[in-house]
C-alpha cells in the first residue's frame, strides 16, 4: 500500500494552459461582476420610484447586494492571482 503523502505528491502538478484558462475564466467573470454591477446601479439611480420600497431596494443594493458582488469579485481576482503564481512555480520548476 502507498502511504498517503507518496499518493499526494504523485498527483501535484498542473497543466500550464489548463491553469491559464482558469486564471483567465476567473478574471472575465469578475470584470463580469463589475459590469452587472454597475449597470444595476445605473439603472436603479435611472429609475422613477417613489416610497418606502424603492428606499428598502436602494437601501440593500448600497449596503448588502452590491457589497456582495464586490466581494465575490475580489474573491475571483484573488483565486486568478493565485491559479497565476502556482502555474508560473509549475513553468519555473519544469512543467
Amino acid at each position: 500500500m502507498i502511504p498517503i503523502e507518496d499518493d499526494l505528491m504523485s498527483q501535484l502538478g498542473g497543466n500550464p494552459e489548463q491553469l491559464a484558462a482558469l486564471r483567465a475564466s476567473f478574471e472575465r467573470h469578475g470584470q463580469a461582476l463589475d459590469e452587472l454591477a454597475a449597470s444595476i446601479r445605473g439603472q436603479l439611480e435611472a429609475t422613477t420610484w417613489h416610497g418606502p420600497a424603492a428606499d428598502r431596494l436602494r437601501a440593500e443594493w448600497g449596503s448588502e447586494f452590491e457589497p456582495s458582488l464586490r466581494r465575490l469579485q475580489s474573491a475571483l481576482r484573488e483565486a486568478g492571482a493565485e491559479v497565476a503564481r502556482r502555474r508560473e512555480a509549475l513553468l519555473q520548476a519544469g512543467g
